[in-house]
C-alpha cells in the first residue's frame, strides 16, 4: 500500500519538482536510507511484538484446546502473551479442570454400570478360552470377530522355520487360513437345509491347513433378530493323530491277517475267518468313530453328485441303486469332490461323456461301480490320479483314506482298467464314548474377539472413502544399523500391533529380530540396545520380510516418520520380492498439520502433548505402540478439523513442510 501511495505522489508532481526531489535523494542518499531502514525496521518490530503477543498466542490456544477437549482432557494451556491472552489461558484451564472432573465423574459412573456385565463377559471369553475345540467366529463375509487359544495355537504352529507364516486375527479374513471354496460349500449346505426346515445346520468338512496338518470344521450359522444369517461358526480340530491312528491300526490288522494267512493251515484259518473279519471291523469301526465323518442320506448325496458332474464337466452319470434309504458314512464335501474329479479324469482318458453308476451294499459296506463303454482306459495313466490334488484338499488316494474309502480297479490284462469300484462305510450310529470335559478357569479375558465388527457396513467402499475409524491398520517400527539405507544400513528389528475397529489389539503383535549380515555401529547400539551377538543367529530378512508382508495384508501402514522406515523396505524389494503398496499414514505429519504452531513433532513432544505415556522407547515394538495410542488421541482431533476418511488425511499430511523430507 506505501509503495503504491508514493507512486500516486509521483505521478502527481509537476517536472520542476521531480527534478527537485532528484537532487535532495542525490544530495542526501545515505540518510534517507538511514531512514528508509529505520521505518521498515520499526514496523517489523512492531509486527513481531503484536504476532508473539497476540497472534500467534491465539493459534497455540486454539490448537492446544482443541486437544483438550479431542483426546487429553488433563493437558492445561501454558501460554505466553498478553495479559488478556493470559487471563483467557486462565479461564479455558478452569473450564479444562471442570472438564476433565466431569469426564471422571460420568467414565466412573459407566464402570460402576459395566461391573456385572464386565463379569458376564470375562466368564464368557474365559470359557470360549479355555474350550477343548478351536472356535473363529466371522461375519457373513468371513472377516474374524473372535477366536479362543486353540484357534489361534492350530493356526499359528510353525511346520518348518523357512515357512511363510500365516496369521489369525480380528477383522482378518478367514480365507487367508481355510479356503474359500470350503466355507461356501458349507454356508450353501446350511442354507438348503433352513430351505427345507431342517432343524440340524451345521455342516462339517475335513481341509488340510498351511501348516501342513489336517482339521475338521464345522460350521454353524449366527442369525440376527429377524433370522437373517448374519455371520458364522467355526468349530476347528486337529484330527492328524486320529488319522495317522487309524492308518496305522489299519495297516498292523492287515499285517495280522497275512500272518495268520501264512501261519495257519487253510482249513483252519476258513475257520476263523469270519470272526476275525468282526472283529477287525470293530476295531476299524472304534477307531474311525474319531474322526467327524457323518452319517449322509445317501440319495442326496447321489443326486448332489449327478448335479456337479453335470454342471462342472457335463458328464451324464446313470445311477443303478437297489435301496435309496441307505446312509454312508463320510465327509460329503470331500468325498463328493474326490469323485467329480474322478470322473472328470475318467472322462478325459476315456473320452466317454456318460457313465454307469451302479450302487450296491456288501455287508456293512457301499460299493461304487463304475462303468463306461468302448475302449478301456490305461492302468498307469489312472494309478497317476491317486496322487494328483483336488484344490484345496490332499491328494485323490488320501482323500479316499480319511473317508475309510477303498479303490479296486478293473483290470484283466494288468495293463487296461475298464472299471472302477469304491468302497465306503455304510452309516450307523457312533461308537464314540462320551468325552468329560475339564473345568473351566475363569481367572482371565482374552483380548481376541471384538463383536462390534458385526455391526461394520458390509456394503463395497473404496477404502480412500473409508473412515479412518473403520480403517485396518498395521502400525509399526523398524530399528535399524544406522540412518543411511543408501549407504548400506539394515533392518535389525521390525515390530508391529494392529489396530481394529478403532481399537488397538495388543495381542496381535509381530516382533523380531533380524541377522543384518554387517557390524552394528556403538552409536546406533547406545540408542537401540541391539548388538551383534543378539542377533546373530536370528533369521535374515529374507525370511523375516514374506512374513511381516502376510502380518500387514489388508491394512493402512502407519508410523512415525514412516518414509525412513518404507524407504528401509523399499530398498529390500529386489532381493525378497516383496512390495509394500499399502496406503501410508505418518503422525509426524499429522501432527504437524494439526499443530502449526508447535515447532517438535517428534514422538516424545506429541505424547507429551497428547497425554500417551512411552514404553519402550527405541525398541521397534514399543514405538510402534506409542505411535499407534498417538493416532488414537489423534482421531478426534482429525475429525473435528474435517479430515474424516483415509483421502482427507493423505491430502491433508501432503501440505506440510516435513512432507518434503526425502530418504
Amino acid at each position: 500500500m506505501a509503495w503504491g501511495i508514493l507512486t500516486f505522489i509521483w505521478f502527481q508532481l509537476t517536472p520542476d519538482q521531480e527534478q527537485v526531489l532528484k537532487v535532495l535523494g542525490q544530495e542526501n542518499l545515505f540518510p534517507l536510507l538511514g531512514l528508509v531502514f529505520l521505518v521498515v525496521g520499526s514496523l517489523w518490530v512492531i509486527f513481531d511484538i503484536t504476532y508473539n503477543t497476540y497472534i500467534r498466542p491465539l493459534k497455540r490456544m486454539s490448537a492446544e484446546a482443541g486437544v483438550i477437549y479431542a483426546s487429553n482432557p488433563s493437558h492445561r494451556l501454558k501460554i505466553k502473551g498478553s495479559k488478556d491472552i493470559t487471563n483467557l489461558c486462565r479461564v479455558i484451564n478452569d473450564f479444562a479442570d471442570m472438564f476433565e472432573n466431569l469426564n471422571k465423574t460420568i467414565t466412573q459412573q459407566i464402570l460402576a454400570a459395566r461391573k456385572e456385565t464386565e463379569k458376564e463377559r470375562n466368564l464368557l471369553a474365559a470359557i470360549m478360552a479355555e474350550l477343548p475345540q478351536g472356535v473363529i467366529i466371522c461375519n457373513k463375509n468371513g472377516r474374524v470377530l473372535l477366536f479362543n487359544s486353540l484357534a489361534k495355537k492350530i493356526f499359528t504352529h510353525r511346520a518348518s522355520p523357512l515357512r511363510t507364516e500365516q496369521f489369525i486375527g480380528l477383522g482378518r479374513s478367514i480365507f487367508h487360513l481355510i479356503d474359500k471354496n470350503l466355507i461356501a460349500h458349507a454356508i450353501d449346505e446350511i442354507q438348503e437345509w433352513l430351505n427345507s426346515h431342517k432343524k440340524s445346520v451345521g455342516s462339517f468338512f475335513i481341509t488340510p491347513i498351511y501348516t501342513g496338518i489336517l482339521i475338521s470344521v464345522e460350521a454353524i450359522p449366527i442369525f440376527d433378530q429377524n433370522n437373517a444369517m448374519t455371520g458364522f461358526i467355526l468349530a476347528v480340530k486337529d484330527i492328524s493323530a486320529d488319522i495317522n491312528k487309524y492308518e496305522t491300526i489299519d495297516t498292523q490288522l492287515s499285517e495280522f491277517h497275512m500272518a495268520l494267512e501264512k501261519e495257519m493251515p487253510e482249513i483252519t484259518f476258513k475257520g476263523v475267518q469270519k470272526k476275525y473279519d468282526q472283529a477287525s471291523n470293530i476295531i476299524r469301526d472304534l477307531s474311525l468313530s474319531k474322526l467327524p465323518l457323518t452319517t449322509l442320506n445317501l440319495k442326496d448325496f447321489l443326486r448332489t453328485l449327478q448335479k456337479k458332474t453335470g454342471h462342472e464337466c457335463d458328464i451324464r452319470i446313470n445311477i443303478f441303486n437297489e435301496d435309496w434309504n441307505t446312509r454312508i458314512l463320510a465327509d460329503a464335501y470331500s468325498l463328493t469332490r474326490a469323485l467329480v474329479f474322478l470322473f472328470k479324469n475318467l472322462s478325459r482318458l476315456s473320452s466317454q461323456k456318460e457313465f454307469n453308476l451302479v450302487i450296491s451294499h456288501p455287508n456293512d459296506a457301499i460299493s461304487f461301480e463304475i462303468s463306461w463303454n468302448n475302449a478301456p482306459c490305461r492302468l498307469m495313466d489312472i494309478k497317476d490320479i491317486m496322487h494328483q490334488r483336488i484344490n484345496a484338499l490332499p491328494g485323490f488316494d488320501y482323500v479316499l483314506k480319511f473317508n475309510n474309502a477303498k479303490i479296486l480297479l478293473d483290470s484283466s490284462d494288468k495293463s487296461t482298467c475298464s472299471g472302477v469300484r469304491i468302497l465306503t462305510k455304510a452309516g450307523k450310529e457312533s461308537l464314540s464314548p462320551v468325552k468329560q470335559r475339564a473345568p473351566v478357569m475363569a481367572g482371565s479375558r482374552p483380548e481376541f474377539y471384538d463383536f462390534d465388527l458385526f455391526s461394520m457396513d458390509n456394503q463395497p467402499k473404496s477404502l480412500l472413502e473409508t473412515s479412518l475409524k473403520e480403517l485396518t491398520y498395521t502400525v509399526f517400527d523398524t530399528e535399524t544399523t544406522g540412518l543411511n539405507p543408501d549407504e548400506g544400513d539394515e533392518i535389525i528389528s521390525i515390530g508391529a500391533v494392529r489396530i481394529v475397529n478403532n481399537s488397538i489389539v495388543y495381542r496381535e503383535i509381530f516382533e523380531e529380530l533380524v541377522d543384518p549380515k554387517r557390524d552394528i555401529p556403538i552409536e546406533s547400539y547406545r540408542i537401540h540396545g541391539i548388538n551383534y551377538e543378539m542377533v546373530m543367529e536370528k533369521e535374515p530378512i529374507e525370511q523375516v520380510l514374506p512374513r511381516f508382508s502376510q502380518f500387514t495384508s489388508d491394512t493402512v501402514l502407519l508410523g512415525h516418520n514412516i518414509a525412513f522406515d518404507m524407504k528401509m523396505l523399499k530398498l529390500k524389494e529386489k532381493p525378497t520380492g516383496i512390495r509394500f503398496n499399502h496406503p501410508t499414514l505418518d503422525t509426524l505429519l499429522l501432527s504437524a498439520v494439526l499443530h502449526p504452531v508447535h515447532e517438535q513433532h517428534d514422538m516424545e513432544n506429541i505424547a507429551r502433548r497428547l497425554g500417551v505415556n512411552i514404553i519402550g522407547r527405541h525398541t521397534a515394538l514399543g514405538d510402534a505402540i506409542t505411535t499407534a495410542e498417538i493416532f488414537k488421541k489423534l482421531i478426534p482431533i482429525l475429525n473435528s478439523n474435517g479430515i474424516l476418511t483415509l483421502k482427507d488425511a493423505l491430502k491433508a499430511s501432503q501440505r506440510s513442510y516435513y512432507a518434503r523430507l526425502k530418504y
